[in-house]
């Protein structure tokens, strides 16, 4: 058995890495979305269960042949959608060093390396944002989780007995408040917590799409009068839709005022803090009580990788998560019990994730992400000046990060009624994808739908831009 193991190793030491050289050697000239519909890979994977097992060789031969040319492009420097970047070389192969140790990262007992890298990325974090020395945090496995976290400590600091007791022994209902501009996990995370998505009050944004602090304050002092219990107040930084920055020192100062917990949800935007050209549109972040930060977004990191930041972090953290259980409970006489961070969280196994993310932060540097964020920034300004010279094309909004959303608007659509308006932004943004020339995605700002583009793999230049500002231009012609 021994043997065969290392003859295993070295097999796939040999196949798999001209795989991986293979793929990211072609990104640039490969389609970035996969011509395949959903039935066409249900019926390319219409098999039984193997009754026996099947050679490597043979397994990796359907992941060339199969699964890899029928994956998104999501490295692809024409990958222009979501806040999926390209992720940097040393995070895809740390990502295999950390399977190769398979250390459980929820216990010290179980990887004590793995317990103090991730106490040391988490630190390394929380200087970043310049939170205070007694700050900590947890990874988790991305925005959403990380939001839950840090709602779930809200939740607890707004009424000490609602751990054990529940929300019977809260005196009114929680609240919580955020932009309508948040993150749909603020809408799970309350409805996981036991508080209902009626709790979440969606505040108005103003042009721009920053929250209205005069609506916010209006919101919590009618909810105070109704006998509701203000719970916690959550900024965003970097939203998904339109990237932007809430005020977030004047949100601190509501929060103080009516003494709420304030959550600064900066999963995207979190990064700006790299670049000293940037940074200050994060002013007021140090004042959070808690902070979500992705590095699998703008950090390049593979996915997963996000984390909850908190000012007084080990000793909330621990108020609202810790347990002993009895095979994890013996005296083992050392500091090792700080370093269990399945009491940090509601993971218990964890999988050795701050491995890829030491990697990153170690082969990057504050100064070569700072010049990766200026770039892309510079792009997509560069994107949005090239559309303002487009015919019929019209930006919505402002660039604050590297997002940048816009109308498709000639004179024969104004003249169309909203409906029709979406089905045409719709119909560009698919004839695009179809294509796979390039891929961007759409929402919806205003009521009306809009197109979307994100500026966030490192391997993006000027020329990958005029590939899409020129698919917009065809497909707009062929509407």
């Amino acid at each position: 058995m021994t043997d065969d193991f290392v003859e295993q190793h070295k097999l796939l030491a040999r196949l798999v890495p001209q795989i991986i050289n293979d793929y990211a050697a072609a990104l640039d000239s490969r389609r970035v979305t996969p011509p395949s519909t959903p039935a066409e890979l249900e019926k390319l994977f219409d098999e039984p269960l193997p009754e026996n097992g099947v050679a490597i060789e043979e397994i990796l031969r359907r992941f060339r042949e199969d699964i890899e040319p029928n994956a998104m492009g999501v490295p692809s420097p024409k990958y222009f959608g979501q806040f999926n970047p390209t992720p940097l070389p040393i995070g895809v192969w740390a990502d295999a060093l950390s399977s190769l140790l398979n250390q459980n990262a929820g216990a010290w007992r179980n990887g004590p390396t793995s317990a103090m890298i991730e106490a040391r990325v988490i630190r390394w974090l929380c200087d970043l944002l310049e939170y205070g020395s007694r700050s900590f945090g947890t990874l988790a496995s991305g925005g959403s989780e990380a939001n839950l976290i840090a709602l779930k400590c809200a939740r607890d600091n707004a009424v000490a007995t609602i751990k054990d007791r529940g929300l019977r022994s809260a005196a009114g209902d929680l609240v919580v408040y955020a932009s309508e501009q948040c993150h749909y996990s603020i809408d799970k995370s309350v409805d996981l917590l036991g508080l209902g998505r009626e709790s979440l009050r969606k505040i108005p944004t103003d042009e721009r799409f920053h929250i209205r602090v005069d609506a916010l304050a209006e919101q919590i002092a009618s909810d105070r009068g109704a006998g509701r219990i203000p719970c916690c107040i959550v900024g965003v930084a970097g939203t998904t839709s339109t990237g932007v920055i809430d005020p977030l020192e004047d949100l601190a100062a509501i929060a103080r005022e009516y003494q709420c917990w304030y959550h600064i949800d900066a999963a995207y935007g979190g990064s700006l803090a790299f670049s000293s050209q940037h940074k200050e549109k994060l002013r007021g972040i140090a004042l959070a009580d808690s902070i979500t930060f992705d590095p699998h977004k703008w950090m390049f990191v593979p996915f997963s990788c996000g984390a909850t930041l908190v000012r007084d972090g080990g000793r909330v953290l621990r108020d609202s998560f810790d347990m002993s259980p009895e095979y994890l409970s013996e005296d083992r006489g050392g500091a090792d019990v700080e370093f269990d961070f399945f009491r940090y969280g509601q993971m218990g196994t964890r999988r050795f994730n701050s491995l890829k993310l030491w990697m990153a932060f170690k082969f990057m540097g504050v100064r070569g992400y700072a010049q990766a964020v200026e770039r892309q920034i510079e792009l997509t300004n560069y994107l949005a000046s090239q559309l303002d010279q487009m015919p019929g094309f019209k930006r919505v909004g402002q660039v604050e990060t590297a997002v940048c959303c816009f109308h498709y608007l000639p004179d024969s659509v104004s003249r169309l009624d909203g409906i029709e308006q979406d089905r045409v932004q719709q119909r560009l943004q698919q004839t695009i994808e179809r294509s796979g020339e390039a891929w961007l995605t759409t929402t919806v700002l205003h009521g009306r739908r809009a197109m979307r583009v994100n500026i966030n793999s490192f391997l993006t230049e000027q020329r990958h831009v005029d590939v899409l500002l020129n698919a917009l231009r065809q497909a707009a012609f062929t509407l």
